[in-house]
């Protein structure tokens, strides 16, 4: 694959998880290997919360994991639905995102994740922290196997999504214009009381600082990936 020099300076428009899907692989081929998900929270106003999410979206997670073909061949993806509660991971997505690697290495397929989310689930507290852990080792033991792990960070990755999966791509892309930083500009604001530097954070300048290998819309990704 060659993905060096490929660029796009023009803020992409924010897609959801499944246009990003969509645009990637092969017409007909996708088939989701997503289990329903029940919400078991007892706390009232996340309940709330979650119901909100899946009347917006359509969808009962943060994380839609699957596989298709990219020019013929079979491909693992998990990708983000920042629409969904910011696209954060909680205990439910972070075991969904883990059974989609394992799948993925027991298969023996590439994997390529499109994180699109705030973070863990602040809602979940320590626990969804946890999920981060998981799924940097499953991602690690599928990297072991020999099989590629590509990431395609999407607008906005940030928190410990940046911190843990989407930063251990064999190869990483980024969307133009994407927001990618550990903390958040509003968030260094609130904690230091300063505004946070113009531009720092944009995929354009990590990719000048050799941060991520390219920027690129998802249209551009099969036609490198494959």
């Amino acid at each position: 694959m060659s993905w060096q020099g490929v660029s796009m300076s023009a803020a992409h428009p924010r897609t959801s998880a499944l246009q990003l899907i969509e645009a990637v692989v092969d017409p007909g081929s996708w088939h989701r290997w997503d289990e329903p998900v029940a919400i078991t929270t007892d706390d009232p106003a996340y309940r709330a919360d979650l119901e909100r999410a899946r009347e917006r979206t359509g969808l009962d997670e943060s994380v839609v994991t699957g596989e298709g073909r990219i020019e013929g061949r079979r491909v693992a993806v998990v990708a983000c639905e920042f629409r969904f509660l910011a696209g954060s991971i909680g205990v439910a997505s972070g075991e969904r995102l883990v059974r989609a690697v394992e799948r993925a290495t027991a298969e023996r397929l590439p994997l390529l994740a499109a994180p699109a989310s705030g973070g863990t689930r602040m809602q979940e507290g320590t626990v969804a922290f946890l999920q981060m852990v998981k799924v940097a080792a499953a991602i690690t033991d599928h990297k072991a196997a020999g099989l590629p792990y590509l990431v395609h960070l999407r607008h906005p990755t940030t928190g410990g999504v940046l911190a843990s999966w989407g930063s251990l791509g064999h190869v990483t892309a980024a969307e133009p214009g994407a927001l990618i930083g550990f903390m958040g500009p509003r968030v260094h604001e609130a904690l230091y009381g300063e505004e946070f530097p113009a531009g720092v954070q944009v995929a354009e300048n990590l990719m000048a600082h050799g941060l991520v290998d390219a920027v690129l819309p998802a249209e551009r990704l099969s036609e490198v990936a494959a």
